[in-house]
């Protein structure tokens, strides 16, 4: 069971048991009440018919003819039968009071009973004790009081009866109230405790909501809860958690992004520069050179090899390690420049490409291996971009203002307009089917993107689709005569 359901009925349960429990006591208590006055009522009408009883005794005493009455019964009996219910006979604002006058084995003298009650009583009290009891009687409750009295050396009772009808009606209709009541108070007061269970568990059941979300890997939104109570500060102390959890979490997916990033751009940059060692080892294997020819090419395959080497560190602290302190040194642009085309020509030839170097001699303020990497990564896209024969790409240096000016250019497929503003995201490709069947991850724009930022240059695109695309980077801190 929820506990939202839980907290709804407790409080329903607890409400209704104790209210019920303190309108039980009440009305009780109450009829008892009511119950006990009666009872001292009808024992004060008691008391009135036996000082009334008494009195007359003592009166028809001094008349000197009760005391010959009461010697010979047999024979006068109208006459004391009159006298004791002329002297009991008691008005009162309620009306007469009805009473009965017995012997001790419960036989009547005078006055009479109620319909339903007997000698019962009588006989079950002892001659110094009084009691009572309360019957119903033809849909109407009746208190029957006896006590016992001594006239002339001889013992009696006086019964009276009083009706209590009244108590137990007023009692009948407390109870129906009471119930009307209880009832309200299930559907009213249930309403309420409803609202406020679920305006007390509100909090909690957003609080469950945002864990799933946060469980499920989702954007985390804070929990708004207005409350300064334990649960308000269960709700801050999550968000405090959800926000320190959200973080981690976009670090952790930022440091798999790059470590991701990483591997693609290794894989990338390695197919170019093995292609270039690989070439130029057939040529050493299948091709008689002279001396020097072996040499220039073994030296080239060397320097590609401690390239790769270098790069892959350089790529892991830039990609991974997000490191921005590479130290820059001067360079010369027509050396460097040569040496990307070196590396790059292999694997154009390889795919029929004519690969063409306008190269203007310059100088530099790079790091040689990330921007070779950038040089690299452009060109084989270049290549990559031109399908079938014909192909021509073109690598280009030259000086220009306030810096130095790299371009390549291809006549490939081009990049429609709206795909231009995306090619620089990490893992995007305009062509998927024609990037996976040659290669690409579409990493190496991005990589290109933060060498660039790295030395604060500027990398643009311009391409018109089926006829080509030109790329140009722009390094600067450059000085034509070597100095910074």
């Amino acid at each position: 069971m929820k506990f939202f359901w839980k907290l709804f009925f407790s409080i329903i349960l607890v409400t209704e048991f104790f209210v019920g429990v303190s309108g039980y006591v009440l009305v009780y208590s109450s009829f008892r009440d009511a119950i006990e006055r009666e009872v001292e009522a009808a024992w004060q009408e008691n008391d009135m018919l036996c000082f009334s009883l008494n009195q007359g005794v003592s009166w028809a005493m001094e008349m000197s003819s009760v005391s010959l009455i009461w010697g010979y019964p047999e024979e006068r009996e109208a006459d004391y039968t009159e006298i004791l219910t002329r002297a009991m006979t008691i008005q009162t604002t309620e009306g007469t009071i009805a009473f009965s006058f017995c012997d001790e084995d419960g036989a009547l003298i005078c006055g009479s009973r109620k319909n339903g009650f007997d000698q019962g009583l009588v006989k079950s009290l002892g001659m110094k004790e009084r009691g009572y009891e309360i019957r119903k009687i033809d849909e109407r409750y009746m208190i029957h009081c006896a006590r016992p009295v001594e006239i002339i050396g001889k013992s009696y009772f006086i019964e009276n009866y009083r009706d209590i009808t009244e108590i137990f009606k007023n009692q009948a209709a407390y109870t129906r109230t009471f119930s009307i009541v209880m009832g309200l108070i299930f559907f009213v007061g249930g309403a309420v405790i409803f609202l406020i269970s679920y305006w007390l568990v509100r909090p909690i059941r957003l609080l469950s909501q945002a864990t799933r979300r946060l469980a499920a890997g989702n954007e985390m939104k804070p929990v708004v809860v207005n409350s300064r109570d334990e649960i308000g500060m269960l709700a801050e102390d999550f968000n405090r958690m959800a926000s320190r959890l959200s973080e981690n979490m976009e670090a952790l997916k930022d440091y798999a992004r790059r470590q991701e990033m990483f591997v693609g751009n290794f894989d990338h940059e390695l197919k170019t520069p093995l292609t270039s060692m690989i070439g130029y080892a057939d040529m050493l294997r299948s091709k008689r050179m002279t001396e020097e020819q072996i040499v220039l090419l073994a030296d080239q395959i060397v320097q590609e090899g401690k390239r790769l080497q270098v790069m892959s560190e350089k790529l892991m602290q830039l990609t991974v390690l997000k490191r921005q302190d590479f130290k820059l040194r001067r360079v010369s642009a027509k050396r460097f420049l040569t040496s990307v085309y070196d590396t790059v020509f292999p694997s154009m030839q390889a795919d029929g490409i004519r690969f063409i170097a306008e190269i203007q001699d310059g100088k530099l303020y790079i790091e040689p291996d990330l921007m070779k990497t950038v040089c690299i990564n452009l060109l084989d896209n270049a290549r990559k971009a031109i399908d079938g024969t014909g192909g021509r790409v073109i690598l280009a240096g030259k000086n220009v203002r306030d810096g130095y000016e790299i371009s390549v250019s291809d006549n490939g497929c081009g990049i429609p307009k709206e795909e231009l503003s995306k090619i620089s995201e990490a893992f995007y490709m305009v062509d998927k089917a024609r990037s996976r069947g040659r290669g690409g991850a579409g990493l190496g724009l991005a990589v290109c993107t933060a060498v660039m930022e790295l030395h604060h240059g500027k990398i643009s695109f311009e391409s018109t689709q089926d006829v080509g695309t030109c790329v140009r980077i722009f390094v600067s801190e450059v000085d034509r005569d070597g100095q910074t």
